[in-house]
């Protein structure tokens, strides 16, 4: 499936940043190149995807120069050797690089997409650490909190485990459920569930509280989300999620102070807050254009072999990048069709050889 041809990183990405393309009729993506993309492994698709292997390269560099020693090893052990130890739960050693970010066509549903969340919101977190600098003077930052919450906040996703047979994932029978909202006010379904489970398990392992907090963050703002009214009604928020994570680890709960709250952990909650453009609008559109495209090939949109497909093209090009292809045109999706196709047809230039 791949070129077999040696790639630098300016090339990889010099590779991934062609956005236009010609038009390629559906048709001349044959019945047997087809058959080639569906039997590929989500592993395969994964670490022969060009762009996904080179954004998860970045994301050690970024994970391995954490500076505080402790923080460094934890979030390396997580990353490389999924374990719960709550649950008592070995994910395969390669989940992080392979599972999805998502658990249904949206923000990074595809092999790989994991690791690409992960680093793409580090990288917006840097352009917020930049910005302390330049606007406010503020040159001490705690960039290790930063990296270790964004890298650790959907950790627990390395149990979404890609079911070969559909194209879709399954979550073991132990993951805790997802719950919230049951009295109309909360804003999201964001208790329980995976991120339930990597508090607990950072409690677990007794990570410092700055970056538990930290990595809650991410998905609860410190000041919406820390708010004594809001939680008693909802039983939702900052300080709940930290509380039912407690009780999974069996240890006490981590209650946040209103007046001790770290800058850091904003940069944390407004980098992962891109998943609103990376989910309903990027993701959602990707799936749907490619899934348009496999339609027009003679595979059912919803069938297993389409689910397959989006896996394929999307681990050779981002999702935003068809977006953006569509944007460029005037959005029309016949542009963003037409580079699905090229990509379907000849994915050469965006593999690297399995590794």
């Amino acid at each position: 499936m791949t070129s077999g041809k040696g790639f630098g990183l300016a090339a990889i990405f010099a590779a991934g940043l062609i956005v236009g393309s010609p038009a390629v009729d559906a048709q001349t993506v044959s019945a047997e190149r087809i058959k080639e993309i569906v039997s590929m492994s989500p592993e395969d698709m994964a670490l022969t995807g060009a762009w996904t292997r080179a954004n998860y390269d970045r994301l050690l560099t970024h994970l391995n120069g954490i500076e505080d020693p402790g923080i460094r090893e934890l979030v390396l052990d997580m990353v490389l050797k999924p374990e719960s130890k709550i649950f008592e739960s070995k994910a395969d050693e390669n989940a992080f690089r392979v599972a999805p970010a998502a658990g249904g066509p949206g923000h990074h549903f595809y092999p790989g997409g994991l690791a690409v969340h992960a680093e793409e919101n580090i990288e917006i977190a840097m352009g917020w650490i930049e910005m302390f600098k330049t606007v406010h003077g503020i040159d001490k930052v705690d960039k290790d909190v930063v990296v270790a919450s964004l890298a650790l906040h959907d950790w627990a996703k390395a149990w979404y485990n890609w079911n070969e047979e559909t194209g879709g994932i399954n979550k073991p029978e132990w993951y805790p459920a997802s719950w919230g909202g049951d009295k109309g006010l909360a804003k999201w379904k964001w208790m329980g569930e995976h991120g339930a489970l990597v508090y607990a398990e950072m409690m677990k392992r007794g990570a410092p509280e700055k970056l538990i907090v930290g990595t809650a963050s991410a998905h609860f703002d410190p000041y919406w989300d820390l708010n004594k009214e809001n939680e008693e009604k909802t039983e939702e928020g900052l300080n709940p999620a930290l509380a039912e994570a407690a009780k999974l680890a069996g240890m006490p709960p981590i209650v946040v102070n209103p007046e001790k709250r770290m800058a850091e952990w904003w940069m944390a909650v407004y980098a992962d807050g891109s998943w609103s453009f990376s989910h309903y609008v990027a993701g959602k559109f990707a799936h749907q254009a490619i899934r348009e495209v496999a339609e027009s090939l003679g595979v059912d949109p919803k069938s297993p072999d389409a689910n397959k497909l989006a896996s394929f093209v999307l681990t050779r090009m981002s999702d935003f990048k068809i977006y953006k292809a569509y944007q460029d045109a005037g959005f029309d999706m016949q542009a963003a069709k037409d580079l699905v196709i090229s990509v379907l047809n000849d994915s050469s230039p965006y593999e690297v050889p399995k590794g």
